[in-house]
C-alpha cells in the first residue's frame, strides 16, 4: 500500500510507523487513522515483524483531530465527521496484535495522540513531551479510548481531573503517574526506541505474545464494547452548537464561550 500520511519500514524483526504530517503537528484524520490501521494490521501479519515503533515526524508526535478537516465538516447539513470509529479500531488493532508496541512521544501529544500513544504497551516519552487531552476545550469527551485507558493507568480521580481540565501532563509527571514507562532527553529518543525494540524482538516472542494477550484479557477486557459507546457519545457531541463553538473559537485563537447546546 502507498501511504500518504505514514511512513512504514521494516527491518531487522522491527517495523517503524511514523505519523508524517510535521508540518501541522501530524494530526489525525480519517485517512491518517485508516494508513494506521492498515500498517499495524499488516505487522500483525508478518513473521518477519517481531515488535513495532509508533513515533511522529517533525517537533511533535500528534496534535491530535485534524482540527482544519474538522472545521470543514461541521457546517455542513450531512456532517460526518468519519473519526471516532477509526480511531477506535486502530486502538483494537494495537491491542490486538500480540507484539509488543513503544510508542516514542516527542513534543505535544495532544487529544487521540495523547490516547494513541496510551493504548500502546510501552510508552517511551523525550524530556519535552506533554500530553494534553484537549477534548473539553472543543467541547467533546476524550476519543480514542481515553477514558477507557486513563482510569486503569491511574485511577478515576486523577484521569477525571486531566481529562475535564485539558491541562498538560509534562513527561515527567506522566512518569510519576504511571501513564508512561520512561523519560529520555529528546536526542536519545529515536535511539532508545529502536534499543528497546531490537530487546523485543530478539526476545521469546510466543512469552510476549502471551503476556500480551493476558494483559488484554486482564486490563482491556471490554474495550470493544465500549468503544461502541464512545462513537456513539463522540458522534452525537459532533453535532453540538458547543462543538461549532469550540472548533471556531480554536481556529480564530479565542476562548470558546459554551451555551451547553
Amino acid at each position: 500500500m502507498d501511504y500518504n500520511y505514514i511512513i512504514f519500514t521494516v527491518g531487522d524483526g522491527v517495523a517503524e510507523i511514523r505519523l508524517n504530517r510535521p508540518e501541522h503537528l501530524n494530526p489525525l484524520s480519517a485517512a491518517a487513522a485508516e494508513e494506521l490501521i492498515e500498517a499495524v494490521n499488516e505487522c500483525a501479519g508478518r513473521d518477519d515483524v517481531r515488535a513495532v515503533i509508533i513515533s511522529g515526524a517533525g517537533r511533535a508526535f500528534c496534535g491530535g483531530g485534524d482540527i482544519r478537516y474538522m472545521a470543514a465538516e461541521i457546517d455542513k447539513p450531512d456532517a460526518d465527521l468519519q473519526l471516532g470509529g477509526r480511531v477506535g479500531r486502530l486502538v483494537l488493532a494495537i491491542r490486538r496484535m500480540l507484539k509488543p508496541v513503544i510508542c516514542a512521544v516527542q513534543g505535544a501529544a495532544a487529544g487521540g495522540g495523547a490516547n494513541l500513544a496510551f493504548a500502546c504497551d510501552y510508552v517511551l516519552a523525550a524530556e519535552n513531551a506533554k500530553f494534553v487531552e484537549a477534548f473539553v476545550k472543543i467541547g467533546l469527551a476524550p476519543d480514542t479510548a481515553g477514558v477507557y485507558t486513563l482510569p486503569r493507568l491511574i485511577g478515576a480521580q486523577k484521569a477525571f481531573e486531566i481529562m475535564s481540565t485539558g491541562r498538560p501532563v509534562k513527561a515527567e509527571e506522566a512518569a510519576r503517574l504511571g501513564l508512561v514507562a520512561e523519560v529520555c532527553p529528546l536526542e536519545q529518543l529515536e535511539e532508545r526506541a529502536r534499543a528497546l525494540a531490537a530487546q523485543y524482538a530478539a526476545g521469546p516472542s510466543k512469552a510476549y505474545a502471551w503476556l500480551k494477550a493476558l494483559m488484554n484479557k486482564s486490563v482491556y477486557d471490554g474495550l470493544e464494547e465500549y468503544l461502541e459507546l464512545e462513537v456513539e457519545k463522540v458522534s452525537s457531541l459532533a453535532k453540538t452548537d458547543d462543538f461549532r463553538e469550540g472548533i471556531h473559537a480554536f481556529l480564530e485563537k479565542r476562548p470558546p464561550v459554551f451555551t451547553g447546546k
